[in-house]
């Protein structure tokens, strides 16, 4: 329950995905914070046309990297669909980001390599230097999720596969109430945290046309990925932590609200 705290009374729209809304929710809710959640995501598993080959080629790669708790989740679920088990696999795992990690652990994948920056672009450079991939490499994705990973291991010579295990989609029934939340003027911060909640925040803006509506509002990004996707919307971002997860990116909204000028 809301009470006083950093964040009392602002009220914050969450539009990550409803696996992880509610959990936001919690963190905001305990500073203070209102809480408004219209889950801008909603993911599904995604069949590859090419992935039945994996049932006698998974043993042949040297890592597979995840770069998301959703690619572990999906990842889990199509080793279900083949038929195959994790003892299939005898090479090792990655995992961007301390949150994927805790994920893989949670479902007995042993995680033997965690860059110490958490995007795609420094997890390659980090990677090569590190680990030296001498191997085939395997990155379970979605089918929106950037191909840096893949883009700079096929450039340092390092053989490299995507496996798209899901999509990520708009749901249609928060669209309605994306555009009443918006029209009635009363959020003091919108958060995002993938440049997908972006994407789909500003399709609804653009259907509606509610840019007048959304142009002072602070916005809050989890990294500088979400943030220069935000910025190229001409969104003005003033909350992004150096620490890419949410309870940073909450952090930085109660400093940020609390060191606001008074109006």
């Amino acid at each position: 329950m809301k009470g006083k705290g950093p964040l009392e009374n602002i009220k914050v729209l969450i539009t990550r995905g409803s696996e992880g809304s509610s959990e936001t929710a919690s963190l905001i809710e305990d500073v203070g914070g209102v809480p408004i959640v219209v889950p801008l995501l909603h993911f599904q598993p995604h069949e590859d046309e090419w992935e039945t080959n994996l049932r006698t080629t998974i043993h042949t790669y040297e890592w597979i990297i995840f770069t998301s708790k959703n690619g572990v989740r999906f990842f889990l679920q199509a080793l279900k669909r083949l038929q195959l088990d994790l003892s299939s696999f005898s090479g090792k795992f990655a995992a961007v980001g301390s949150k994927t990690e805790q994920y893989c652990r949670k479902y007995g994948i042993p995680v033997s390599f965690v860059p110490d920056h958490f995007t795609g672009d420094d997890f390659a450079d980090e990677f090569i230097s590190k680990v030296k991939p001498s191997g085939d490499v395997l990155i379970p994705k979605g089918n929106l999720a950037r191909n840096v990973i893949a883009s700079e291991l096929a450039s340092a010579g390092v053989s490299c596969q995507e496996w798209i295990v899901y999509e990520t989609v708009l749901p249609e029934g928060c669209i309605g109430q994306l555009k009443d939340i918006i029209e009635k003027e009363e959020l003091d911060i919108i958060t995002f945290t993938s440049s997908s909640t972006v994407h789909h925040f500003m399709k609804v803006v653009d259907q509606y046309n509610l840019h007048d509506k959304i142009g002072d509002i602070p916005i809050a990004c989890i990294g500088p990925i979400t943030k220069n996707t935000a910025e190229k919307y001409g969104l003005h971002v003033k909350i992004c932590p150096g620490i890419y997860t949410v309870n940073e990116m909450v952090n930085e909204m109660k400093e940020f609200i609390t060191n606001r000028p008074s109006k």
